[in-house]
């Protein structure tokens, strides 16, 4: 009878006392150059846990935290500043006292262009 396709013992038990340990069968088999499909049969048939494989996308969602229902109570997350009242109405005919020091510069600037003297 050909014995070339069982584990000597000493692999068998180290197989074992890594998947008891909680190695994935992957690092198993870089660790014991024993193919994962084998270490598993072994680990199963000692009746040790598997891990099983984590891909993408194969987990189960999380529950929410928190869930509200009642909506009357919610507040907004940023509170609304309204927009102050403009304090000159007519902004066509605005005086250089009330206006920032760009717009006082660029008026300026076109009062010049205007009088050709740029």
């Amino acid at each position: 009878m050909d014995m070339a396709n069982v584990l000597n013992e000493e692999k068998k038990q180290q197989v074992l006392a890594l998947g008891r340990l909680g190695w994935p069968l992957r690092r198993i088999q870089q660790a014991t150059k024993i193919r994962r499909e084998t270490a598993s049969a072994y680990l199963k048939a000692a009746g040790i846990a598997v891990r099983p494989p984590s891909g993408w996308g194969r987990r189960a969602a999380k529950p929410a935290n928190e869930v509200i229902t009642d909506s009357g109570s919610a507040k907004p997350a940023i509170p609304v500043i309204p927009d102050p009242p403009n304090p000159n109405p007519n902004p066509g005919n605005l005086s250089t006292r009330s206006l920032s020091g760009i717009e006082f510069l660029l008026r300026r600037i076109n009062n010049l262009r205007v009088g050709n003297c740029l």
